[in-house]
């Protein structure tokens, strides 16, 4: 296998445990500064989702990057408003659309893989969702506030560079030859 083709598909384990923690930290940040009902809860995952279809189907290609650094800034934003603004049910549709944002580059990840075997790209990616969802329970255990505070950037900046280097040649999305590589 190609450093190339490794390097993508470790993108997709990384997108997705990235997926995984910056949904639940963004969901533990509305259930901690916000409310802890489960409405609040199933208005972000109906936003998330609404975001991610979304960034599947709007047009054009390429400019991975940019979205993954649009879905870290969607991240802080909310972040900012929710501490400032705690438990006040005025600014929910703010922080709403911080989710939504967020949520739009999962759509676009999808969109810039579709050249993907869909059964390895799905498994891998829900594989890292999961991963990360775990890494997220644990972590915020071991290390609190921090780990809502320096993960979601963190990651991001892990995936932007993964993007980079998987993309050079062609920074609409991976190569053709990565249906056949698996």
């Amino acid at each position: 296998m190609k450093a190339r083709t490794v390097i993508l598909w470790s993108n997709v384990a990384l997108s997705g445990g990235w997926f995984g923690v910056l949904q639940w930290c963004a969901f533990l940040l509305l259930q901690s500064y916000l409310a802890s009902t489960a409405i609040v809860y199933l208005l972000a995952t109906s936003v998330w989702l609404v975001g991610s279809v979304a960034g599947l189907v709007w047009g054009g290609r390429g400019r991975e990057r940019t979205w993954i650094a649009t879905a870290v800034a969607g991240y802080y934003g909310l972040r900012a408003l929710a501490v400032a603004h705690p438990y006040d049910m005025r600014w929910l549709p703010l922080l709403l659309v911080g989710v939504a944002v967020m949520g739009a580059y999962a759509g676009r990840f999808f969109r810039c893989r579709q050249q993907a075997n869909p059964k390895w790209l799905f498994f891998v990616e829900n594989t890292g969702f999961v991963a990360g969802i775990i890494v997220t329970a644990v972590a915020l255990f071991l290390w609190g506030d921090v780990f809502l505070l320096v993960a979601p950037g963190a990651l991001g900046a892990a995936c932007w560079l993964s993007a980079a280097a998987g993309n050079r040649r062609n920074s609409g999305g991976p190569p053709q030859k990565l249906r056949a590589a698996v």
